[in-house]
């Protein structure tokens, strides 16, 4: 585990947080970092913090209040971003007991092999699991795939090794609490980061009754964010098509130059939208080099739709402008997604 830190979030620990850590200092006695990050546990569990200090060598980094998960993972990447230099990335572990070493070892193994991606060490649901948990997952992984084309076994695993290039984009990426994982997957997309699944046991200690997640409202933050990503493709498509149906409509022609003309003020408007919904909203992540990368694309992409809209228009005149425009952009879409997958929002990992 040359290179890694091991990072806990952890909320009101009990005693499994301080066997898991002589585990790992049985199998790792001083060679690998542990940061751990108190999420404001309060005062009745100092004595907890204070034994990772003082018998397994831990930094602790106390939070005055409870934050969320997310904004202590992010504390946590900071500090390892500023204080140690020669870290590859991180490999992150819940503080109740669901992870086991030699689970964290296979993850680590797999991101030494791919030291780009992002590693899950993912459960299989299998057997005797916690309806909630079972329930849970399923739909989660299942409005993923269907909102981003993200295909993943487990979305919600606290087991991951993100690579030092993904913490530095982390770090600024939204989600306070439990969401900011599921962020974390879209973000991973956004920024081309490949998302490697390593299978893992699934342990569940009483029920998972010592999990701090918020069956209503952590639920609703984590839909929120594939809510947001949908409303964002979809608003700038409709918007796309209501502005150059709009424009034909009052100009009154459907020539090769009305057609490009509607077509460029169209996409100027709703790429826009999109461009900033994505970038401010969903991933509250810019970069400029995208930006140019991307306007580049929408000017090409706008240009190749408005030829052959115009093209089948006059060999087919009783097709309506509007709905060859919306078949025509659907094919370029499955192009233009994979052109931003591999160039506009690709990431040369260092």
């Amino acid at each position: 585990m040359e290179n890694i830190v091991i990072v806990i979030p952890s909320l009101e620990p009990d005693e499994k947080l301080l066997t898991l850590l002589a585990t790992i200092r049985k199998m790792q006695p001083t060679t690998i970092p542990i940061v751990i990050v108190d999420d404001g546990s309060g005062s009745s569990f100092e004595n907890v913090f204070q034994s990772a200090k003082d018998e397994f060598d831990c930094v602790v980094i106390k939070h005055e209040q409870n934050f969320g998960k997310g904004r202590a993972l992010k504390t946590a990447m900071n500090y390892v971003l500023e204080h140690f230099g020669n870290a590859k990335g991180v490999v992150t572990i819940d503080s109740d007991g669901q992870h086991q070493y030699k689970d964290m070892a296979i993850c680590v193994d797999a991101f030494n092999v791919h030291d780009d991606a992002l590693i899950m060490g993912v459960r299989s649901f299998d057997g005797k699991v916690p309806l909630r948990s079972k329930f849970g997952n399923l739909l989660t992984r299942k409005i993923m795939k269907a909102t981003t084309g993200i295909k993943l076994t487990d979305t919600q695993t606290g087991l991951r090794v993100i690579p030092r290039v993904f913490m530095e984009q982390l770090i600024n990426t939204s989600g306070e609490r439990f969401e900011y994982e599921m962020t974390m997957l879209l973000e991973a997309k956004n920024q081309n980061i490949a998302i490697i699944e390593v299978p893992i046991k699934t342990i569940y200690i009483e029920e998972n009754q010592s999990s701090h997640f918020h069956a209503l409202f952590d639920s609703i933050a984590i839909y929120a964010v594939f809510m947001r990503y949908l409303f964002s493709s979809v608003f700038s498509f409709l918007i796309d098509i209501s502005l150059f149906s709009l424009i034909i409509y009052f100009i009154g022609e459907s020539n090769f130059q009305t057609i490009t003309v509607a077509s460029y003020v169209a996409r100027s408007v709703s790429s826009l939208f999109n461009y900033v919904v994505n970038n401010y909203i969903v991933f509250k992540n810019s970069s400029s080099n995208s930006l140019i990368k991307y306007y580049g694309l929408v000017i090409v992409q706008t240009f190749v739709s408005s030829f052959f809209v115009s093209m089948v228009h006059n060999r087919l005149m009783d097709f309506s402008p509007t709905i060859l425009k919306v078949v025509i952009d659907l094919l370029l879409f499955l192009i233009s997604f994979y052109v931003q997958k591999k160039w506009v929002f690709h990431k040369v990992v260092k």
